[in-house]
């Protein structure tokens, strides 16, 4: 189970990395097989040897990677980060990643943040704020997230309190674009206040919807609380029980207590009307790996 494990997260990593590894500047569209292509065949079939010749693989990756492939530098970093076939050495690992960030693959810009937040590579704040910098200039909408949930929590920690706009302009920006995790965090700071920011109740109720609506169970309880008090929405009992449902099937604490409450004072009617939509709602969801 752990060996395939390890190579599902190998095939992912180069599946993403596909149009890095593939781009070669000036190259017409028909041009011929890339040079590294037969030494990264031989590293992956390497890979899937029962058991794995890391070794072999090791040393193949590094050949595509010297002809030029971008994905095999992704696997070599990855290789480095984790110890399969070399001793593990995370600041090789961040180097290699580095080389894959600049060619193109920005989830590895935003890995190498993450990296230097951690005790790995640092903490080394300046460095994680370039890596996420990068992204973010690239257009990879995780990266706003990402710099804008550390702001966020320095804001928690009564430190930068001064970049709590910075954050939420980031988020704003994710968000009308499509990254739908900017709710959460535009959430937390209109319901919250964090780092002085203005509390709004409508905004909150609209940033916390959109976060219950993709299965965030604390924002799940939230909402069911606004609808039961009324804060920034119409006083609701029934929209307020359907979301203490869902945020009590998903563990959350808040959610759990309305829910207990709500199921105690709504009508045999009114529960199996909840109930239903409930499951309504289970069944029409996405599956979430």
């Amino acid at each position: 189970m752990i060996r395939r494990l390890v190579l599902r997260i190998a095939v992912f990593c180069l599946v993403a990395l596909v149009p890095a590894s593939a781009t070669v500047a000036g190259a017409p569209e028909a041009a011929a097989p890339a040079p590294w292509v037969d030494s990264e065949r031989e590293a992956l079939r390497l890979i899937e040897a029962d058991p794995p010749d890391w070794t072999g693989a090791h040393e193949a990756f590094g050949q595509a990677a010297t002809l030029g492939s971008i994905r095999a530098q992704s696997y070599l970093g990855w290789m480095y980060e984790h110890g399969h076939g070399v001793e593990a050495n995370a600041h090789e690992a961040a180097r290699r990643y580095a080389e894959v960030a600049r060619a193109g693959g920005h989830e590895f810009a935003l890995k190498l943040g993450w990296m230097y937040l951690g005790t790995t590579l640092g903490p080394d704040r300046e460095q994680a704020e370039h890596w996420f910098g990068q992204a973010i200039e690239a257009g990879y909408l995780p990266a706003n997230v990402a710099l804008a949930s550390l702001l966020v929590a320095d804001a928690l920690g009564g430190v930068g309190v001064e970049r709590v706009g910075e954050a939420r302009g980031l988020l704003e920006y994710a968000l009308a674009r499509g990254e739908r995790l900017a709710a959460f965090f535009l959430a937390r700071l209109y319901v919250e206040g964090i780092g002085g920011h203005p509390v709004e109740p409508v905004l909150a109720a609209r940033y916390t919807r959109l976060a219950a609506e993709d299965g965030h169970a604390q924002m799940q309880g939230w909402l069911a609380l606004m609808h039961l008090k009324g804060d920034g929405v119409a006083v609701d009992r029934l929209e307020a029980a359907f979301w203490a449902a869902l945020a009590a099937g998903a563990g959350d604490p808040l959610g759990r207590e309305l829910h207990r409450v709500l199921a105690a004072e709504l009508s045999e009617p009114e529960r199996k009307a909840v109930m239903e939509r409930t499951l309504l709602w289970a069944l029409d969801q996405p599956e979430r790996g």
